[in-house]
C-alpha cells in the first residue's frame, strides 16, 4: 500500500498569507496538490498542519489530517506515522502542478529501489561562493535542483526522521538528505518537471495559475 503525507504546517511568512487557501485552477491551492494522488489511485492521504479545523473544512473527511510538530521534520514524521502504507510519498503542499505522470514514475522507481526523488537540472549556471567570491562554478549536467514528490520505504524513513530529530539536525528542508545523512541509504533521481513550481512568494499565484491552465488545456487536447 502507498500512503502520501502531504506538509502544510508552515507560517506562509514569504507569502504574507496562507498560501494553501489560494485559489488555483478555481480551487483553494491544496486541493490541487491533493487531486493527482486521488488520480493516482492513492487512498491513504495524510495533510500535515498547525489548523485541524480549518483544514478540515476545506478538506472534508476523506482526508485524514494530523498536527503539525515543532519543526518540519517533527511534522513529516507525525504524517508518516499515521501513514498506513509500506511506501511513503512526501510532498510540499505548496506545489500544486505535480502531474499524475511524474507522480507513477516516481512510485516505479521508489518500489525499485526504496528512495527516490523528483529533481530538475538547473536553467542557469549555478556558483558556489565564499562570502561574496566565486569559488566554484558547478556543471548543469551534474547539478540538480530538489523537488517533491520523494519516496521512501517507511521503515526507512522512520528511522531517518527519528534519527534526525535525537540528534537535533534539524537544519534540512529536504528529505532525501536526511535520508542520506542518517541511514546512508542511496536516494536515486526521477527527472521532475520546471512546471512543478513551489509556492512561496507573493507573485507566485499568478504563474500557478498560468502554468495550471496550460497544464489544462493539454490535458483536452
Amino acid at each position: 500500500m502507498i500512503s502520501a503525507v502531504i506538509t502544510a504546517a508552515g507560517s506562509s511568512e514569504r507569502f504574507g498569507t496562507d498560501k494553501m487557501t489560494i485559489p488555483v485552477g478555481g480551487q483553494p491551492l491544496i486541493m490541487r496538490t491533493i487531486q493527482p494522488f486521488i488520480e493516482a489511485g492513492i487512498e491513504d492521504i495524510i495533510v500535515v498542519t498547525k489548523d485541524i479545523k480549518k483544514y478540515r473544512d476545506i478538506l472534508g473527511g476523506k482526508i485524514s489530517i494530523v498536527e503539525g510538530g515543532e519543526s518540519r521534520i517533527g511534522s513529516i514524521l507525525n504524517g508518516v506515522k499515521k501513514a498506513k502504507g509500506d511506501i511513503i510519498i512526501t510532498h510540499d503542499g505548496a506545489r500544486p502542478l505535480l502531474t499524475r505522470e511524474l507522480l507513477e514514475s516516481l512510485i516505479v522507481k521508489v518500489t525499485e529501489t526504496g528512495a527516490a526523488m523528483t529533481a530538475v537540472n538547473p536553467t542557469a549556471t549555478v556558483k558556489v561562493s565564499d562570502g561574496s567570491i566565486i569559488s566554484e562554478t558547478l556543471p548543469r549536467k551534474t547539478t540538480w535542483i530538489a523537488q517533491t514528490p520523494q519516496g521512501y520505504t517507511k521503515p526507512l524513513i522512520i528511522e531517518a526522521l527519528t534519527k534526525a530529530l535525537q540528534e537535533k539536525y534539524l537544519v534540512p528542508t529536504d528529505d532525501s538528505e536526511i535520508v542520506q545523512e542518517m541511514t546512508g541509504h542511496k536516494v536515486h533521481i526521477v527527472e521532475g518537471d520546471h512546471m512543478n513550481i513551489k509556492v512561496t512568494h507573493p507573485g507566485d499565484e499568478i504563474i500557478a495559475n498560468a502554468l495550471w491552465r496550460i497544464q489544462n488545456e493539454n490535458r483536452n487536447r
